[in-house]
C-alpha cells in the first residue's frame, strides 16, 4: 500500500475507541489505504487491540486497503504520519476508582471525576506531563500531521500541549455533538434541519442558540421542557447514566437553560461538577452523586464489561462482533468524518477544543475552549463566537481559573499549587480539608506522579 495514509494511535489498549475506529475507517472506503499503527505502553492492552483489529480487517475482506501495526515504542511508529490521535488513560480504570473512593472519604462526591473537582484534578496532575511528552514528540518526529485529542481532562491537557510543547492540536469530545442531536429530538425536529451556535469548555459548553431550517427553535424546546417538568419526576428517570430523553434526566440542565437561556453541554452528569457548591454532600434530587445517581461503579463495571467482551474476541473465545460494522455514534464519529473534510476539503463544521485566540472575547487568549471549527486541507479553523452573552462567559472565566493553577501544579511538582487548584476549584473550601485531600490522591498515584517525588 503505497500511497496510503498513516495514522498513529496513542492509547489504543482503549480497546473500544480502537475498535469503532477502525470499524468505521474499514467502512469509510472512499478514505483510500490506511496504515493504523497502534501505540500503548501496556504490552498486553496493545495486544488484545492489535489481535481485534487485524481481525476486523479480515472479516471484511480489508486486508488490500487496511494495515494494522503495533507497537509501545511511539518515536518508532511517529516518523511519517498524517495523523496522530490520542486517547491516553493515564493509571486506566483502576485510578479513576482510587479517585472515586479516595474523595468519597474526603465527603466529595462525584459522578465522572475526568474533567474537574478533585478528582478531575487528580487525573490531571498524572494526565498533563505525560500529555506534554507525547506532544512534544509529536512536534519532533511527525511535524506535518494533523493531531488530534480525545483525553481528558480534556481542558488542561490542550492547554498543556499547545503551551509546553507548542503543538496545534485539536481536542474532540462527543458530548457535544450527543447533545445536539438529542435537542434535536427533544424538540421532534430532524437533527440535520437543525443548527446551533456555542462556546464553552469540555463538558460545560453553552448552547445559546438553536434554530429548525433558520427560525429560532427555543420555543419548541421550552414547551416540552415546561410540560414535562410540572409532572412529578419518576426517580428511576434522575441520575441514571443511559440518557432516555426525558427533561427528568437532566433536570440541572434545564434549570440552567431557564436561568440563562442557553443550555449546557454534556447534560447533568457532567455538568453537575462545574457547580460543585450546590450539591452539598453530593446530594442531588434525592440522590447521592457518584453512588446512586450517576454511579461511577456501575461504569467501571461496564467498561471492564465491554473490555473483557473484547478480549475475548481477540483470543478467539468468542466469536467477534460484527453489528460493530453497522452502526457509528462511538467517540471515533466525529474523527471520520472531519478525516473526509480535510481529504476533500468539504469545510464542514465541528465541534473542536482549540485555544481561544480571541474568538470568544472575555475569555484569556490561551484557555482551551469548545467552540465550532471548520475542517480545511490546511486544518481546523476555529469560528468567531463573539455573542456569548456576560453571564455564561464570566462563568467559564470562574471555571477556567483551577485548571491554569492545576496546569501548572502539574508540570512543576508543587504541591501547594495543586492545593490553591482544589480550593479554587469550589468543592472543599477549607484549605485544611483541601490539603489532607490532595496530599491523599498524590499518595495514592505517586508512581504516576515523578514530578511530585
Amino acid at each position: 500500500m503505497t500511497d496510503s495514509r498513516v495514522l498513529v494511535l496513542i492509547g489504543a489498549g482503549s480497546a473500544v475507541f480502537t475498535r469503532g475506529l477502525l470499524a468505521d475507517l474499514i467502512s469509510a472506503d472512499d478514505l483510500g489505504s490506511w496504515e493504523i499503527r497502534l501505540v500503548d505502553v501496556g504490552e498486553e492492552a496493545l495486544s488484545v487491540a492489535a489481535r481485534l483489529a487485524n481481525l476486523m480487517v479480515e472479516a471484511r475482506g480489508a486486508q488490500e486497503r487496511i494495515a494494522v501495526r503495533a507497537s509501545t515504542d511511539r518515536a518508532a511508529m511517529l516518523p511519517g504520519a498524517d495523523y496522530v490521535v490520542t486517547c491516553v488513560g493515564v493509571g486506566g480504570r483502576p485510578a479513576w476508582q482510587a479517585d472515586h473512593e479516595i474523595c468519597m472519604e474526603h465527603g466529595v462526591f462525584q459522578p465522572v471525576g475526568d474533567s474537574v473537582m478533585p478528582g478531575g484534578i487528580s487525573r490531571l496532575l498524572r494526565t498533563v506531563p505525560v500529555m506534554v511528552e507525547i506532544a512534544r514528540d509529536v512536534a519532533a518526529l511527525a511535524p506535518g500531521a494533523f493531531f488530534f485529542n480525545y483525553s481528558n481532562p480534556m481542558t488542561a491537557n490542550v492547554m498543556a500541549m499547545t503551551k509546553y510543547a507548542g503543538v496545534d492540536v485539536v481536542g474532540l469530545c462527543h458530548g457535544m455533538h450527543h447533545v445536539q442531536r438529542e435537542l434535536a429530538a427533544f424538540a421532534g425536529l430532524p437533527f440535520e434541519e437543525t443548527s446551533t451556535l456555542y462556546a464553552g469548555i469540555n463538558h460545560l459548553t453553552f448552547i445559546y442558540d438553536f434554530r429548525h431550517n433558520g427560525r429560532d427553535a427555543w420555543p419548541i424546546v421550552r414547551e416540552r421542557m415546561e410540560r414535562e417538568l410540572s409532572q412529578p419526576a419518576d426517580p428511576a428517570d434522575i441520575g441514571s447514566i443511559w440518557e432516555n430523553g426525558k427533561a427528568w434526566h437532566n433536570p440541572f440542565s434545564w434549570e440552567i437553560f431557564r436561568r440563562y437561556g442557553a443550555y449546557p453541554a454534556a447534560n447533568d452528569r457532567h455538568v453537575v461538577e462545574f457547580f460543585p457548591e450546590r450539591w452539598a454532600n453530593g446530594d442531588y434530587y434525592g440522590k447521592k452523586l457518584g453512588v446512586d445517581a450517576f454511579s461511577v461503579p456501575e461504569i467501571l463495571e461496564w467498561g471492564e464489561g465491554r473490555y473483557q467482551a473484547m478480549r475475548a474476541q481477540a483470543e478467539g473465545e468468542a466469536p467477534l462482533d460484527e453489528s460493530i460494522f453497522d452502526r457509528s455514534t462511538g467517540e471515533q464519529e466525529q474523527l471520520i468524518a472531519i478525516i473526509r473534510s480535510i481529504t476533500f476539503d468539504r469545510r464542514e463544521m465541528f465541534s473542536v477544543n482549540v485555544p481561544n485566540r480571541g474568538a470568544v472575547p472575555g475569555l484569556p487568549d490561551d484557555a482551551a475552549l469548545e467552540i465550532p471549527g471548520v475542517a480545511t486541507a490546511r486544518g481546523l479553523r476555529p469560528v468567531q463566537v463573539p455573542d456569548l452573552s456576560a453571564p455564561l462567559t464570566s462563568i467559564l472565566a470562574r471555571r477556567l481559573a483551577s485548571v491554569y493553577l492545576a496546569v501548572e501544579a502539574a508540570m512543576t511538582g508543587s504541591r501547594d499549587l495543586a492545593v490553591e487548584a482544589v480550593i479554587a476549584d469550589g468543592a472543599v473550601t477549607d484549605p485544611a480539608a483541601a490539603a489532607a485531600l490532595t496530599d491523599a490522591l498524590i499518595a495514592a498515584h505517586k508512581r504516576f506522579l515523578p514530578n511530585f517525588a
